[in-house]
């Protein structure tokens, strides 16, 4: 949309007239000061303000452990000068109220289907005057009374989780297992939540193309809140080396075969073909590993007998035997 030419004339002449206005100009000022001198004076008047105030619980008994939540923010009513409510009103950087628990005598609840304690608030308002200014009064705290449920404090040793996840770049292999330091961690709690627990998971991480070992700082999930471990992070360790293709003869075996037969296959060896560590390499022998045919293939009418890996090293990444199927001839015993 255009504005008219004659528009902005019109406002220009107007700010004009107003900065040759030296009376309006003047007045402006001195209501402006005198309406800060107002303000000023009404916060030196003493006024009755509620506020939000957090709060911290320390020094619970060190056999149990709070069961729930406690109040995170006190509301506090309080009379002081207009000054010091703003101050406490406004500011984003209170000092929490710090109760310990220990030094109150707790007050044991009657009818309850299960232990419960409680403190009286106003008992707290000494002490909780002694953290703030001698310039304000506290006239009522609420909540009036903190209800506190004990459960007892048990700990246990479990398993740490490894939620890992990993690929390796072209011929590189996992040497070994992925290792954790430490395997395990103490956690502490109530009891009811304690024994739901059966291992610890590490925050889940992602590693891709690895050519190299892994070494890193990985954090721990906590469970839950009301539990605590004994250490907040693990070493992970994802050993990683280049393997290689190695190959040797094994001899077939066939089992199940009763007692008054022999059977004889043709040939009588495999070859077996494997990738290894090139770190383990030169520990692959053919005492490490077992061919095997089953004579109860022989019995369904298999022209052919397969025969399979069926004992061989765990640290290789594969292993397969060629051919799959031999001949075979069935003898009696003599």
């Amino acid at each position: 949309m255009r504005i008219p030419a004659s528009s902005f004339k019109k406002a220009w002449d107007s700010i004009k007239a107003l900065r040759h206005n030296r009376r309006l100009g003047i007045f402006l000022i001195f209501l402006a000061l005198s309406t800060i001198f107002w303000f000023l004076t009404q916060l030196e008047e003493v006024y009755v303000s509620s506020i939000s105030y957090p709060v911290e619980y320390q020094d619970m008994p060190e056999d149990k452990i709070v069961v729930g939540d406690l109040p995170a923010q006190m509301q506090l009513e309080i009379r002081g000068q207009g000054f010091k409510l703003l101050e406490y009103k406004f500011s984003n950087e209170l000092n929490p109220l710090i109760l310990h628990i220990n030094s109150y005598n707790l007050q044991t609840l009657e009818g309850a289907s299960s232990p419960r304690y409680y403190i009286v608030t106003q008992t707290t308002t000494t002490r909780i005057a002694q953290q703030l200014s001698q310039d304000v009064e506290i006239l009522d705290i609420t909540p009036d009374t903190l209800f506190f449920e004990f459960a007892e404090k048990v700990s246990k040793k479990v398993p740490v989780h490894p939620g890992v996840e990993y690929s390796f770049a072209r011929q590189m292999m996992l040497r070994g297992s992925i290792q954790i330091e430490p395997d395990s961690v103490i956690i502490s709690g109530p009891n009811t939540v304690v024994d739901t627990i059966d291992q610890i998971p590490m925050r889940s991480r992602r590693f891709t193309d690895l050519q190299q070992t892994v070494h890193a700082s990985v954090e721990l999930e906590t469970p839950h809140k009301q539990v605590s471990l004994s250490t907040r992070q693990v070493e992970l360790t994802i050993p990683v080396e280049q393997y290689t293709e190695g190959s040797l003869e094994k001899n077939v075996q066939v089992v199940n075969v009763p007692d008054s037969l022999v059977v004889r296959t043709f040939p009588q060896s495999v070859t077996v073909t494997y990738l290894v560590g090139l770190s383990q390499y030169e520990q692959v022998i053919p005492e490490l590993f077992k061919v095997t045919g089953d004579y109860q293939d022989i019995q369904q009418g298999r022209g052919q007998l397969k025969v399979e890996v069926v004992k061989a090293p765990d640290y290789l990444k594969s292993y397969s035997c060629n051919p799959q199927e031999v001949d075979y001839i069935i003898e009696k015993k003599q």
